[in-house]
């Protein structure tokens, strides 16, 4: 019995050094990476992954100070991410998200921005349905509400129609195998990046966190899993690219999008890149999609006024569109819907895609894959 307990307490002496090892190790990685981004006016050095990802580790797990922990992430930002620095970031968010397989040959990862939309009504909620009525299996991923914007979201708008938006994984993957859509939470598949609100609302601008966030997929297909992703800046799709193929998607459909949301602009052609293979994703080719005349509008949406107010009337305006309504709404779901379907479907054209989408507002069928969830 005694030298259980002496085992015991040398057990426990080797634990607490070992823990005051790791935590000297990641103090010192924290200085490290401060010192060398944070210089000054384009000075700043290029940390490795290896340092990028310790760093986020222990950001996530709560054990870097948080003043060190917002000077980290501004200072990245303003130096400019590496691709090393993003790939770091990127390995630590993604070892932190729960997976879970789902039982469909592909599924489409739609992200739309995590922060919502504060400048236009969007209907990109409704895509996610839409598509299921199509035939394709989709996801849809995100957060109540997230800074800068703190927007309508679709957790906002599906909270409001009574669709349960903290559903587990197990509910999602069921979600998706019934009825060929699902959502589901940060909060629900990776905990603790959903705890660093707090902070980025405090840091106020936008961190690496916000570009990365929607490259995470908790649900993974057992054939092909892909992701359908739109960008405001135009530096912004060769990043994407990189950091979706160290993500493990086998196709990437990255376009300009309204307030970078899925919804491409009405009024301007459709600049948008397809990977359709790993292999692709070193090499972007911009495509450009001429749109029908009959999609074509001067304006993308409505402006929205408080977001409490802009939510129950992008749901009512939603419901009218998925009822069969005709206006600039419709428009605006329908070229958003059948551009993620011609990309992702089997070998139809864009024409026959507008023409599916139509039908699904027609007869029906749409309204009732987004009352499923409810």
């Amino acid at each position: 019995m005694t030298l259980f307990y002496r085992s015991c307490g040398a057990l426990w002496h080797y634990q607490g050094m070992t823990i005051a090892n790791n935590f000297t190790q990641l103090k010192d990685a924290v200085r490290d990476a401060i010192q060398a981004i944070a210089v000054g006016p384009d000075r700043g050095r290029d940390i490795s992954a290896e340092l990028a990802e310790k760093v986020m580790n222990g950001i996530l797990d709560g054990a870097v100070d948080p003043v060190q922990a917002a000077v980290f992430l501004i200072a990245l930002r303003m130096k400019r991410e590496a691709s090393s620095e993003f790939a770091g970031l990127l390995a630590a968010l993604d070892n932190s998200t729960s997976k879970t397989l789902v039982d469909v040959e592909t599924l489409i990862c739609l992200a739309d921005p995590f922060d919502g939309y504060v400048r236009n009504a969007t209907m990109t909620p409704f895509i996610a349905p839409v598509l299921a009525a199509c035939g394709l299996s989709v996801l849809m991923h995100g957060v109540e509400t997230v800074g800068p914007k703190h927007g309508v979201t679709a957790h906002k708008v599906y909270q409001a129609f009574g669709i349960n938006t903290l559903a587990v994984e197990s509910t999602a993957k069921q979600n998706i195998e019934k009825h060929g859509w699902a959502y589901l939470d940060q909060s629900i598949y990776n905990a603790k990046l959903f705890a660093l609100q707090d902070l980025r609302d405090k840091m106020i601008k936008r961190s690496a966190l916000t570009t990365l966030e929607r490259l995470l997929c908790p649900l993974q297909a057992t054939g092909t899993t892909a992701l359908a992703l739109a960008y405001v800046h135009k530096a912004y799709p060769s990043i994407y690219a990189e950091m979706a193929k160290l993500a493990g998607y086998q196709k990437v459909l990255l376009f300009k999008g309204v307030e970078g949301g899925l919804a491409p602009a009405l009024n301007k052609p459709l600049r948008r890149y397809f990977c359709d293979s790993p292999e692709s994703f070193e090499f972007l080719e911009k495509q450009v999609l001429e749109l029908d005349s009959d999609l074509q509008r001067s304006v993308a949406a409505a402006p929205l006024e408080d977001t409490e107010k802009a939510v129950q009337e992008t749901l009512k305006l939603g419901l009218k569109v998925l009822a069969g309504s005709s206006d600039i709404a419709r428009q605006s779901l329908v070229l958003s819907s059948a551009h993620i379907l011609f990309s992702f479907g089997v070998g139809v054209s864009f024409a026959s895609c507008v023409e599916k989408v139509e039908r699904t507002l027609d007869n029906g069928s749409a309204l009732a894959a987004f009352r499923a969830l409810s």
